[in-house]
């Protein structure tokens, strides 16, 4: 008889699956929104309480330094409580922040509520990556993982689509309201449809493991299993860093956070900056929105076709390729972008490829390791990328107040594009 996972790994996927993986994609999707939703804000709430761009920039980072620290340290919790239940609690922290940014008084009350928002989604976004992971056949995993990693984008696209006019018609704060009530509405339908990992089950070896591992499998219509045999690792502990070096993972660990870091670094400079530094530079308000929204679209693109091609083309060299093309469109951005059309055809093209190596880090890491230690090792993967993400809005905002132009700006961080094109090229990805 096949075990667990191997019935997943090479068994088509049943409509629970798809359902699982469509879950984890709609959450990310909200988590995209409730990231971004400050880069499409932030014009608006700088003008009303005249900030400088230090300040826009420490605004810009305050939910990725929340992101940071929640990878890095809630996220691995998941390990020991559940996936699906950290992933909940998540869920409402969100809901909560969201809507209460759209109370903020001043510009400090707001950092705090964008970091208390950003903790929440690092908290979740490993564990959405595993389940994910976990659901899939192995002849669909690369694409779903992909998939899901292409909602970050999508929602930042199609819900700030809906949102633009929101923000120009009725103001910014409207725009958290909207995102914090639809996070809310996710909390039921992913207590309905988001399963537990089939993995923290066999592994920890909660109460009544059998007969839940069971009830999950008929849903997959798989085969049931009459025991689940040994455990084959201790109970998770959550002190398991040291794991992820050892067994020949070294190597891989390393050059995977270069990856994450470096690009997250491009990607978020570009994320956040984008809308404002055009409007700065005369274009109208609405441009500004637009060129963000294509950037998302291009991300979005971009990762699909990645996802598509990653059954021909070794992953790790279509990450490089997409690092090393989305560098040199960032700098034709920076050296071209003074005309509207010039400008969002660039902003689509940086979009379509500066985060393929992301989305390509993303579909890779939850390979890498074992199940006892998955989680950790996104989760500390993510958390060293959003660093890279967390510098680049307030390192941006500072030399711009120095006196960087926004072009300036562009050859410099298309340079982290460049080194993490030749980061992936080292990457030898394990199954």
């Amino acid at each position: 008889m096949k075990s667990v996972q191997d019935q997943i790994n090479s068994t088509p996927m049943s409509g629970f699956q798809v359902l699982a993986v469509t879950v984890c994609l709609a959450i990310n999707m909200l988590d995209g929104y409730d990231v971004l939703v400050m880069s499409f804000t932030a014009p608006f709430v700088a003008e009303e309480w005249a900030l400088s761009q230090t300040v826009t920039g420490w605004l810009l980072s305050a939910s990725l330094i929340g992101m940071a620290l929640g990878s890095l340290f809630l996220a691995p919790l998941a390990d020991l409580y559940g996936r699906r239940r950290m992933t909940l609690l998540s869920l409402t922290a969100v809901t909560a922040g969201m809507l209460a940014s759209a109370a903020a008084a001043n510009y400090p009350q707001l950092i705090a509520l964008r970091f208390f928002t950003g903790l929440g989604i690092g908290a979740m976004l490993a564990s959405l990556t595993v389940v994910v992971s976990e659901y899939s056949s192995d002849r669909r995993r690369t694409l779903a993982l992909i998939i899901l990693q292409a909602g970050f984008p999508a929602g930042a696209m199609v819900w700030g689509m809906v949102a633009a006019p929101i923000i120009l018609g009725y103001g910014w704060r409207w725009a958290f309201v909207f995102g914090g009530v639809l996070s809310g509405l996710m909390i039921p339908v992913a207590m309905a449809f988001l399963p537990e990992s089939l993995d923290y089950l066999l592994s920890s070896r909660p109460p009544n493991t059998l007969e839940k591992v069971n009830r999950t499998l008929k849903r997959m219509g798989k085969t049931m299993v009459r025991e689940l045999g040994a455990v084959t690792q201790a109970k998770p502990a959550r002190a398991k860093l040291n794991s992820l070096f050892r067994h020949g993972r070294a190597r891989n660990t390393l050059l995977i956070w270069v990856c994450f870091f470096c690009t997250l670094l491009a990607f978020y400079f570009f994320m956040s900056w984008t809308p404002k530094l055009l409007i700065d530079a005369g274009l109208s308000e609405g441009a500004g929105l637009s060129g963000g929204i294509l950037l998302n679209g291009g991300a979005i693109l971009g990762g699909i076709a990645l996802g598509l091609m990653a059954s021909r083309i070794p992953l790790n060299w279509l990450q490089s390729g997409y690092a090393l093309i989305g560098g040199l469109f960032m700098v034709a951005f920076g050296a071209l972008a003074g005309d509207l059309f010039t400008a969002l055809a660039l902003a689509f093209l940086v979009g379509l490829f500066g985060t393929g190596c992301i989305m390509g880090a993303y579909a890779a890491v939850p390979q890498m390791y074992p199940p006892e230690v998955r989680t950790t090792g996104t989760g500390m993967a993510i958390g060293v990328g959003r660093w890279g993400g967390v510098a680049a809005p307030t390192v941006a905002g500072v030399l711009l107040d120095t006196g960087w132009t926004g072009p300036d700006l562009y050859f410099i961080f298309a340079i982290p594009l460049f080194m993490a094109a030749a980061a992936a090229l080292f990457l030898r990805f394990r199954t």
